[in-house]
């Protein structure tokens, strides 16, 4: 017996329609500051993409939108700007514009933002948030960027775009176990000298491109292990001794494999049928009792 067509064609909608509908999911995400050395994080950068994504790469120049993360202790509070408006760029997401070029095709499907909740995240406090990814099968994996307090350029991030993967190709959740940052994942940007003066960020209104306006290093990313300072003292030591002031305990314990900071993420729900959903359904019942009464 072959099936109607207009009768295959509603079904093939239908069933569309219920599968589309199914597609996105929501995320809660707990970031997790336990270094114990007195290190603050700023609100953490969430970029969610295919694996095109390649924020950084150790011994390479840094791009402005990871500059911008490892130098700002506050994020942009304008979202994603005018990539060619250079005067606001300092307000806006830089390394969300570039997150978006980096992906194939025009880079709709990828999701990045600054997850901000109350501020920056204090040596023994957590943040939680909750995030809805529009395409889970496409964006399967994460990238987590955060500057380190109190520093000139000191980030965390993951160098592989694909160190961190939440979702099979079916878009299905499959992380198993907490992203553990260690302190081996921190780096120094190379944008900017290591001095109390040299991070003066000056009248954010009057003058916006000063907010990135420290004294210049024109280096390159480099682990902070391998950041040696005359002395042969390792970045964290430099960090201690510059800003011991501000609160920061004896580094020197400190080795790659020290945890630093911890990122839970379990899914929430898959995002529920719509409301027109039963209909859909009740839609199909009576495409399959047609069917069957016809071969009756």
């Amino acid at each position: 017996m072959i099936l109607n067509p207009k009768l295959f064609a509603a079904t093939s909608v239908a069933a569309l329609a219920i599968a589309g509908a199914a597609s996105a999911t929501t995320l809660s995400i707990t970031f997790q500051n336990n270094n114990g050395f007195g290190f603050i994080t700023t609100p953490v950068y969430a970029g969610f993409h295919d694996g095109g994504f390649d924020a950084f790469d150790v011994g390479s120049a840094a791009s402005a939108g990871v500059e911008q993360v490892a130098e700002l202790p506050i994020p942009p509070f304008a979202g994603v700007v005018d990539p060619e408006d250079p005067a606001m760029q300092p307000f806006g997401n830089r390394l969300a514009n570039e997150r978006r070029a980096d992906q194939d095709g025009d880079g709709v499907d990828s999701q990045g933002a600054f997850i901000a909740n109350g501020g920056p995240i204090l040596d023994g406090a957590s943040a939680t948030i909750e995030v809805d990814i529009a395409n889970p099968g496409v964006n399967q994996f994460a990238s987590f960027l955060a500057m380190v307090v109190p520093s000139n350029d000191t980030f965390f991030g993951n160098d592989d775009p694909m160190a961190y993967r939440l979702f099979d190709d079916a878009g299905n959740f499959i992380l198993t176990q907490d992203i553990v940052i260690t302190a081996g994942s921190i780096y120094d940007a190379g944008t900017e000298l290591a001095s109390l003066d040299g991070s003066t960020i000056g009248d954010p209104v009057a003058n916006p491109s000063g907010i990135l306006a420290g004294v210049a290093e024109n280096g390159v990313i480099t682990s902070i292990f391998d950041d040696l300072d005359s002395d042969g003292d390792n970045g964290f030591a430099e960090l201690s001794d510059l800003f011991g002031a501000f609160g920061v305990a004896d580094t020197s314990s400190i080795s790659r494999d020290t945890e630093f900071f911890r990122i839970s993420i379990s899914e929430v729900a898959p995002v529920p049928l719509p409301a027109s959903a039963p209909l859909l359904l009740g839609a199909l019942g009576l495409i399959g009792w047609g069917v069957r009464k016809k071969r009756a």
